[in-house]
């Protein structure tokens, strides 16, 4: 048989169960019927391959039926399926933008870790505030001592001054009384006679 009697055979037969055959078989023995006399046997024989192609046909609306319920039933789940497909796909979002926002709160966090870190190690402004007020009133007191010190030093000096010239003064007088005592001695002894 050549391929497109096979087609042809294919697309006549329906789905392969004969009924073609069956009805060409019908057709001769329809057509022997004038010719025989044995008419019972072919009545008996037609019935029974109308009986048959009858039972393919139930055979082939059942399957039909099967067939049709199992499309429908596919197409629902086809449907269900890219209702979870797309539900699926929502949350994969959801979830990723969650990630994202995660991430970006992780990196926030250390981020703000690591200032506070940074905070702890410096001290905060109201403490530097003190302690330099405090280091300013230690300044303030030590330039107080100082200048009261330097005071002391001035007046100290000007009276060690003031002490050195009475010194140099006394020396000077005692220097003049110690020669004008010699002088008087050698004047009193000068005056005195000689024995």
């Amino acid at each position: 048989m050549s391929e497109e009697a096979i087609i042809r055979k294919l697309l006549a037969d329906g789905d392969g169960n004969g009924e073609d055959r069956r009805f060409i078989q019908i057709f001769g023995l329809i057509n022997s019927m004038p010719t025989t006399s044995d008419k019972q046997s072919i009545a008996k024989k037609i019935l029974r391959l109308l009986d048959q192609i009858e039972l393919s046909v139930e055979k082939q609306l059942i399957q039909k039926h099967v067939i049709d319920t199992e499309t429908k039933k596919y197409q629902e789940l086809f449907v269900d399926i890219d209702e979870h497909i797309e539900n699926a796909t929502q949350k994969m979002e959801t979830v990723k933008k969650s990630l994202e926002e995660a991430k970006l709160v992780r990196k926030n966090r250390q981020e703000y870790d690591a200032l506070a870190k940074m905070i702890e190690e410096h001290p905060s402004r109201a403490d530097s505030m003190k302690k330099l007020a405090k280091l300013q009133q230690e300044l303030d007191e030590h330039h107080e001592k100082q200048r009261s010190l330097e005071q002391k030093l001035s007046e100290r000096r000007k009276n060690m001054y003031a002490l050195a010239v009475m010194l140099h003064s006394l020396d000077d007088n005692l220097d003049d009384e110690i020669i004008n005592g010699e002088e008087r001695s050698a004047r009193a002894s000068s005056r005195e006679p000689s024995k």
